[in-house]
Formats: C-alpha cells, sequence, structure tokens
C-alpha cells in the first residue's frame, strides 16, 4: 500500500547543488507541493524535509555544509511532521533512530541516536550533546523510521547546530541588534498592532475566527514575520532556531483566548524556547490539552479491566507500577497512582467503587510536580483522598476485606470492609519516594500488624494505626514486597527475593536463580493458600511449590509488561501492567501450554 501511496503522492528531486544543504532526496505531495531539505535548517518548525526514497526512507539521509569551521557541542532535532500536530504526526514517517555525523580534520565523530515516537509521545525536541572541534559539515542519517499511517514520507521538521548549548555565529548579535533599533522596533510593535487587531476579531465573533486565530498560531509557533525575513537574510542554516524567538504579542494573546485549538502553537513556541520560558510554555500547553480532555465528561464506554485515562474504569500510572489485590470475595482493588485513587473492580472488569477526590487537573507527583494532565482524583492530603498512592494492604474481616493504603505523602489511610475511613497516621520517614525507580514504597500486613516500608526504612503499625516499632533494611530500598506464609517479609532486590522478619531482620535470599535470565523487572505475590508466585516483564508467570523450587511456568502473555504487578486468587492471575489489568487461568494456560509444547 505504501509503495501505491508513494507512486501517487510523491516525487523525487535533488537538493540544490548551490545550496548548503543537499539531502539523498527531497520528497513532494500529490499537489507538487516540495519538502526540500532546506526547510530542516530554515528555523520554522511548521516546515520541513521529507525524504522522497522508495521503502519509507530508511537510510535517507539530510547534510549541512557549514560556510566554516564550527566547534559543535549539540545538535537538536524535532522530529516529524508538526504543522498540524498529532495528525500530521502520525499521518506521516517519523525517525525513529538517526546517525549524526560531523566531519572534522581529526576524522568524522559519529553519533547514535534513538529517539522517541512523536506519533506517540506528541511533539517534542531531542537535543544530543556531542563534541566536534572545527567540523566543516554535518549529516543525518535516518537509520529506523516508524512508518506513517497514510504517507510514506519521513520527515524530520528542524534541525539546529549549538542551540541547547554551545557557540552561535555573530550573525546573531546582528538579529538582536536589528530588533533593538528603530527597524525592528518598529516591526514589533506593528506585530503587536496586528495580533491586537486579530485577537478583537475572535473575540468579537461568537464561534471565534479560524483565519485569525491560524495566524496568531503561526506567530506563537516560528515568530513575528518581519523577524523571519531578517533571520533568513543574515543567519546561517542550521543556527535560524536560537534566532527565532516566539512571538510575544503572538503568545501573550493565545493564553488569554484559552482555546484548545491553540495548543499545538504553544506547544511549538516551547520548544522553539528555553529555560524557564520553554518549561512555563510546556506547562500551559499541558494545562490546556488536560483542561480539554476533561471537558464533557471524558469517555462514557471504557473497555473492561482498565485502559489509559483518567475516567472511573480507566488506570493511570505515568510508568509507575499499579499495585494490585484480591479479596476472598473477588474483589479486585488496584492503586491508580497517578490518578490518585483507588478503584474496585468486579468479576466482569468493571469498576464498580472508586475512594478518593473528584477529578481534577493535576501536577502533584511524588514530592514534587510535572507537567500538567487530567487525574481522576485531585491529589490532596484531607482524610480521604491521597497523594500519589503507591501501595495497599488488605485487612482481614470477618465478612469482608478492609484496605489500607500507602501514599506519597508519608500517610498510611485505613479502610474497614465497608469501605469506611478508619484513620490516618503520617509516618515519622526521611526523605521522599523517587518515581521512576519501579517502587520504593510498600504496604504489608503480617500477623496483626501493618508495616509500611519506606525506601530502605520499615515503620510497624498496630491496628490504631500507632506505631510499635521501626527498622532499617540492610539491603537498601526494594522495588517490590510481599506477605510470606508464617508472616515473613519477601523483598525484591534485583532478580533476588530477600527474607525479613516483620523487625527488619535479614534472614537471606530464597530464590537462587529459579527465575532465569533475560528480563528486568518483576513481582512477587502469594495465592489464598500461602504458595509463591512471580510475574516476569517477559510476560511469563511462575509457580512455586517453595521458594526456590518452581511448580511450573507458563506465558500470560506474548509481549512485554511494564514493572508489572500481580495478585493471585483460586489459580488465576491478575497483572497490572501499561495501565490495563490482564486476567488468566494458571491451570487452563500452564496446561495448554505444556501440551502444545509435547504434542
Amino acid at each position: 500500500m505504501h509503495e501505491l501511496l508513494l507512486a501517487l503522492c510523491l516525487t523525487a528531486t535533488p537538493a540544490s547543488a548551490a545550496s548548503p544543504v543537499k539531502a539523498s532526496s527531497e520528497g513532494a505531495d500529490a499537489s507538487g507541493n516540495g519538502f526540500p531539505a532546506s526547510q530542516a535548517f530554515d528555523g520554522l518548525l511548521t516546515t520541513g524535509w521529507a525524504e522522497g526514497d522508495v521503502g519509507g526512507g530508511k537510510g535517507s539521509w539530510i547534510e549541512l555544509k557549514f560556510d566554516r569551521p564550527v566547534d559543535v557541542y549539540s545538535v537538536s532535532i524535532w522530529p516529524g511532521k508538526m504543522d498540524f500536530a498529532e495528525r500530521s504526526l502520525r499521518e506521516y514517517g517519523r525517525p525513529h533512530s538517526v546517525t549524526v555525523t560531523l566531519a572534522t580534520a581529526r576524522g568524522d565523530v559519529v553519533t547514535p541516536v534513538r529517539l522517541l515516537d512523536p506519533g506517540e509521545q506528541g511533539m517534542y525536541r531531542q537535543d544530543v550533546s556531542l563534541s566536534a572541534a572545527g567540523a566543516t559539515s554535518m549529516r543525518v542519517t535516518l537509520d529506523e523510521v516508524v512508518t506513517g499511517g497514510i504517507y510514506d514520507l519521513t520527515f524530520l521538521s528542524e534541525i539546529a547546530v549549538n542551540f541547547a548549548s554551545g557557540d552561535t555565529p555573530s550573525a546573531l548579535e546582528g538579529v538582536n541588534a536589528w530588533v533593538a533599533g528603530p527597524t525592528g522596533q518598529a516591526a514589533v510593535a506593528k506585530d503587536r498592532a496586528e495580533v491586537i487587531a486579530l485577537f478583537d476579531t475572535i473575540k468579537a465573533n461568537e464561534f471565534g475566527d479560524r483565519e485569525a486565530l491560524r495566524q496568531i498560531m503561526d506567530r506563537a509557533a516560528d515568530g513575528m514575520p518581519a523577524l523571519r525575513a531578517q533571520v533568513a537574510k543574515i543567519v546561517p542554516a542550521g543556527f535560524r532556531v536560537a534566532a527565532l524567538p516566539p512571538g510575544d504579542a503572538a503568545v501573550e494573546a493565545l493564553l488569554k483566548l484559552k482555546d484548545s485549538n491553540a495548543i499545538p502553537a504553544i506547544t511549538l513556541a516551547a520548544l522553539r524556547s528555553k529555560g524557564p520560558r520553554a518549561a512555563d510554555l510546556m506547562s500551559r500547553a499541558s494545562m490546556f490539552n488536560a483542561y480539554q480532555q476533561m471537558v464533557g465528561g471524558g469517555r462514557r464506554n471504557l473497555p473492561a479491566w482498565g485502559s489509559t485515562g483518567w475516567e472511573k474504569g480507566a488506570l493511570q500510572g505515568l510508568g509507575e507500577p499499579l499495585p494490585i489485590a484480591i479479596s476472598p470475595y473477588g474483589e479486585v482493588l488496584v492503586v491508580d497512582v497517578a490518578n490518585h485513587r483507588v478503584q474496585r473492580f468486579d468479576q466482569k472488569g468493571v469498576s464498580d467503587r472508586v475512594w478518593g477526590g473528584e477529578p481534577d487537573l493535576a501536577s502533584t507527583w511524588f514530592s514534587g510536580t510535572r507537567a500538567w494532565y487530567a487525574a481522576g482524583s485531585k491529589p490532596a492530603t484531607t482524610d480521604g483522598s491521597f497523594s500519589t498512592p503507591v501501595a495497599l494492604a488488605l485487612l482481614p474481616g470477618k465478612n469482608s476485606s478492609g484496605f489500607a493504603v500507602l501514599d506519597a505523602a508519608r500517610r498510611v489511610s485505613r479502610f474497614d470492609g465497608e469501605g469506611n475511613l478508619l484513620g490516618v497516621t503520617t509516618l515519622d520517614v526521611d526523605g521522599n519516594l523517587s518515581p521512576g525507580v519501579g517502587g520504593e514504597g510498600h504496604l504489608l500486613y503480617s500477623k496483626g500488624k501493618l508495616v509500611a516500608i519506606w525506601a530502605n526504612e520499615g515503620r510497624i503499625l498496630d491496628m490504631k494505626g500507632v506505631e510499635t516499632g521501626r527498622f532499617e533494611l540492610a539491603d537498601g530500598a526494594p522495588t517490590g514486597a510481599v506477605v510470606l506464609a508464617g508472616g515473613k517479609l519477601g523483598l525484591v532486590y534485583g532478580s533476588q527475593l530477600v527474607m525479613y522478619s516483620a523487625d527488619g531482620f535479614r534472614h537471606g535470599e530464597m530464590l537462587h536463580g529459579t527465575l532465569g535470565a533475560g528480563f528486568e523487572a518483576w513481582s512477587p505475590a502469594v495465592d489464598e493458600k500461602g504458595k509463591l508466585w512471580a510475574v516476569l516483564d517477559t510476560g511469563e508467570v511462575i509457580k512455586f511449590k517453595s521458594p526456590g523450587v518452581v511448580d511450573y511456568r507458563f506465558k500470560l502473555v506474548e509481549w512485554s509488561l511494564h514493572v508489572p504487578r500481580m495478585a493471585v486468587y483460586d489459580s488465576f492471575v491478575y497483572v497490572t501492567s501499561d495501565d490495563k489489568i490482564l486476567r488468566g487461568d494458571a491451570l487452563a494456560l500452564s496446561t495448554e501450554q505444556a501440551a502444545a509444547s509435547n504434542p
């Protein structure tokens, strides 16, 4: 299909020989609109170069020849086609890995670069640190590409030299002098007046004005038009982004309009900025985007057993593990970390109860902040709310199971079997939990007591939340924890499961290499009979007869899992990964796979 689209929608032409820029090929769309190599170095993020080679662009290259030797310390890449944001990013191909080659008198400096997929990640800039003294040219080669959903053209919107760090040409000083001078100030005043007129046009119309908004967005994303013309005259290709800040008046207007359609322009303004201004603009774009997600109340029909999102029944980990537990009554409880809540799922995979606050925008993340996003519950430290919950322990009862939750605000909240809050205890611990390390906070129920593990510190609480003991873990902060038969603790350190007493006494390693090899993350669980289980990030599940003695192992899924967590009851396994709950019948799967391997 892509070859047919290529034949219909693409022409391949060589780059101009007179230009300092050349490429293996240049593509064009069905209307004949070309995407020349020069557009990857013009300083504009809404233009770009598209290769014109058959096969999606793997092996294609683009090259910039410097007019004099340059000491290169950084190369910045804006991957994908950004003019229509997510739509164009997904419709056209994106580079997945590239090689940056800088030619110098002492030989080539070669740097491979792995790129995130902007079709999934959204628009972003990749800054690459390197060192090449006296470089005479730079070539970027497409090593791997992500094929576009519609068009077989792979795009690079912009490439810049020394944007993130390093010296820039003296021509940039000339641009700054022009802006500060009478001609430049007149251009700035004219631009502001034009933006105000466009803003007034939008506000005067009940439904806004699409063309006026487009013009303001264009100036915010790629700078004011008069400055673009000046930069194109005097700044060498490859250094123009640094000379083209976002249009101040245009950005100001978009922030006042608070129109979600302007989110891509604000994002592009952030991506051509550096330092505090870039962070502020990206934060505002994230806030507008999160607000837009929540308009209308979100999705009504979600798939069973979770999907990424903030609505009831959706889960959101933002890369963190989602702890899971199942009660003897079949209730599946999940710590919905980034949604700052706990959800209960029935055996059909439907969320039937939620603990936490109301949906809201959130930027709280562990002990700090992150970009704004839509959260299923407002993070808070009021009783009954959570601020980045990280662990859960079931509390046995006569007719129902209560539970306790540990959050990143050092609080342990206890709930009875009816889900009513019993009390909250703030742990007396040092330091903060860290995101992105696979889990540092754990909460366990052992012999009538709660054991809270905060990094390498342990705190023992009675069932009224009163601290009765404390200890330190000799092995440091574990990334997983489970209560073993007899009330001992099994703590995860790398590929090892180390047994500790609930008072912190270390007994030793238990599994002796029986997990095997080829995995990075794993998690233990214990079923209702006290048997130990493990899930690996390879998708494999292991049941042990006793710790270190394997009963059987099977594949739950054929794909990789991300920091999985598991609960087991009556030989059914429940695993969280990538904001979903995976469910499988262990006996049936192991029997089926054993039969298939021994026909």
